[in-house]
C-alpha cells in the first residue's frame, strides 16, 4: 500500500502515462489533501492531459471510490485505464451538457481540482 508515500515520491515513481503539469503543487496538494487521504473520496479533476495525474491520485487515495477526470481535448478518449475506480469525461466543464456526463459518473464530489483552462473566468463558473 502506498499511504506513507508522499504525493511527491508517488509522482517521482510514476511510470505509465505522463503527468508533466503539476510538479510545482506536490507539497501543496499533499498538505491539503492529506486528511482525506484514506477516506472514501470522490474525487473529479478538470485538465487531466495526459491521464498520469488520475493514476497517481489512484495510488495517493488507495480507499477513493471514484476518480474522475474531464477534458476539453479529444484525444483524451483514447484513455485507457487499468484502474476501474478511473473514468473520463471530454469536454468544455463550463458548458451545461459536461456538468451532465460528470455527475452522471457520481452525484457528488469531495475534492475537484480545476487545472483546465487557467482563466479567471473559467476558474469562476
Amino acid at each position: 500500500m502506498n499511504t506513507n508515500k508522499t504525493l511527491k515520491q508517488l509522482y517521482i515513481e510514476h511510470h505509465g502515462k505522463v503527468s508533466d503539469k503539476w510538479s510545482l503543487y506536490l507539497s501543496s496538494y499533499d498538505r491539503l489533501f492529506s486528511e482525506f487521504r484514506d477516506n472514501n473520496i470522490r474525487l473529479l479533476e478538470i485538465g487531466i492531459q495526459n491521464g498520469g495525474s488520475l493514476e497517481i491520485w489512484a495510488k495517493y487515495f488507495t480507499n477513493a471510490s471514484r476518480l474522475v477526470g474531464c477534458d476539453i481535448n479529444k484525444k483524451c478518449e483514447r484513455l485507457i485505464f487499468d484502474d476501474s475506480r478511473i473514468d473520463l469525461v471530454v469536454g468544455d466543464a463550463n458548458l451545461d451538457e459536461t456538468e451532465v456526463k460528470i455527475l452522471s459518473k457520481t452525484r457528488t464530489y469531495d475534492l475537484i481540482i480545476d487545472d483546465g483552462s487557467h482563466l479567471s473566468s473559467d476558474i469562476i463558473k
